[in-house]
């Protein structure tokens, strides 16, 4: 989706996970077609570390997180290689720690799925789409 896009280069777009609540949640993509890092060209490689870099320090100007967590899963076929980002905030850590079916002090396992299970998996509604615009734009800008 295009209105979720937040940057794009020649061999990555970063967009905003789609059915994401959590305020940052990024996705990026590889331009290329390519389901394993072994698949991509040296050149999407070599500004794969900018990116990250410059997502990582976006995220930390926007959300103040403690942590910004990268992780990679690629099980589900037909998508490009892509890596999940999310600022992991006192808040986020907070709402799992007090939430039963999860340690009372969480780890990036605890956050994973967390994000995956509570805050994803399932359609926004209008005002939750609304509020992931205005995220959206907020990060859009910061990549200026």
């Amino acid at each position: 989706m295009d209105e979720l896009r937040v940057f794009r280069n020649s061999h990555w777009v970063v967009s905003h996970r789609r059915d994401a609540r959590h305020d940052g949640y990024l996705i990026i993509s590889s331009e290329e077609t390519a389901s394993d890092l072994g698949e991509l060209s040296c050149e999407a490689l070599s500004s794969l570390g900018w990116v990250m870099k410059t997502v990582e320090r976006v995220l930390i100007m926007a959300y103040s997180p403690y942590k910004v967590m990268f992780y990679k899963l690629g099980f589900s076929p037909g998508f490009n290689v892509h890596f999940h980002v999310a600022p992991v905030t006192q808040d986020l850590l907070a709402a799992i720690s007090s939430h039963p079916g999860y340690s009372s002090n969480p780890d990036g396992n605890d956050a994973i799925v967390f994000l995956s299970r509570e805050c994803c998996e399932r359609p926004l509604s209008a005002h939750e789409a609304q509020k992931q615009l205005s995220a959206v734009r907020l990060l859009k800008g910061l990549f200026g």
